[in-house]
């Protein structure tokens, strides 16, 4: 005779607090995230990437599953065919839930990316800001100064071009010059202009690595010195790495959109985009604290 199973244990009241409060600070840790715009677009940015490459991995998928379809019909037809005859069918479009969630996470992923671009339109103002703080309070090296303002420039480039396509693709900037190849010429010379700001974020990563190197020479640090600087070495150099990795990840986009064709697949920008997203927002979390 089996004896009764127990019941189900009841969480302690110490448990449930426990639960709570840190479902309350990952709550608070979250509002103050999406308090700031530069938070709602990274986060928008990790979730939009990771859903077009959720949808892109469900529609190869189907795909596969569809081409196993039609080949199970090629070979049980075989048979039946006559020397010359040609089959001629029609496969069904999938529509169960795999294809619905592919669906939905491209439809998703697209009026993310059409929000993000909205929330840009006032990039300028920012950029504005940027120049503004370059010109009061410039880089002390002479390279640092230049690839500030050089990158000024060329955002402003893309914000414009941008900020142009997008109120053009909706309707809002009527005229020949904001229609069909015009209108695509002024999307990939901005994402052009983009991938100008990632090359000139690579130089300035080497240089800024160059001259801290050259710093710590100088001063003598090769492991001795006050525990708080060792620290803030060592955060210095995650928050050059995380950069170094976010522009790695943005290169080939750039690039990829630099391009009328394109050059990868739907996978790669998704799985590019959600690794500078992560990244990205891996730092607010941090900074949320």
């Amino acid at each position: 005779m089996s004896s009764p199973s127990a019941p189900p244990s009841i969480p302690s009241s110490s448990a449930l607090r426990r639960y709570l409060s840190g479902a309350d600070s990952t709550l608070s840790r979250l509002t103050r995230i999406l308090s700031t715009t530069s938070g709602i677009d990274t986060t928008l940015l990790t979730l939009g990437y990771s859903l077009t490459l959720v949808s892109a991995q469900l529609q190869r998928t189907l795909e596969k599953q569809l081409e196993r379809l039609a080949l199970s019909v090629v070979e049980k037809a075989s048979d039946a065919l006559l020397p010359g005859e040609t089959l001629i069918t029609t496969l069904p479009s999938p529509n169960g839930p795999l294809a619905q969630l592919a669906a939905g996470s491209k439809a998703a992923a697209d009026l993310i990316a059409d929000f993000r671009i909205f929330l840009r339109l006032w990039g300028l103002l920012s950029i504005y800001q940027w120049a503004k703080s370059t010109y009061h309070s410039p880089p002390a090296d002479g390279l640092l100064r230049r690839l500030a303002w050089a990158q000024v420039a060329v955002n402003a480039a893309y914000q414009y071009l941008e900020n142009g396509a997008y109120l053009a693709q909706h309707g809002i900037l009527p005229g020949r010059s904001w229609t069909g190849e015009k209108q695509t010429r002024w999307w990939v010379w901005s994402s052009r202009f983009w991938a100008a700001h990632v090359v000139l974020d690579f130089v300035r990563l080497a240089r800024v690595r160059q001259l801290r190197l050259r710093k710590r020479s100088a001063a003598g640090v090769s492991g001795e010195g006050e525990k708080e600087g060792r620290v803030e070495a060592i955060r210095e150099e995650a928050r050059w790495w995380d950069e170094v990795y976010v522009n790695a990840a943005y290169a080939p986009l750039t690039l990829h959109w630099s391009l009328e064709e394109g050059c990868v697949s739907e996978a790669w920008v998704g799985a590019l985009g959600t690794i500078a997203g992560v990244i990205g927002f891996r730092e607010l979390w941090k900074q949320s604290g």
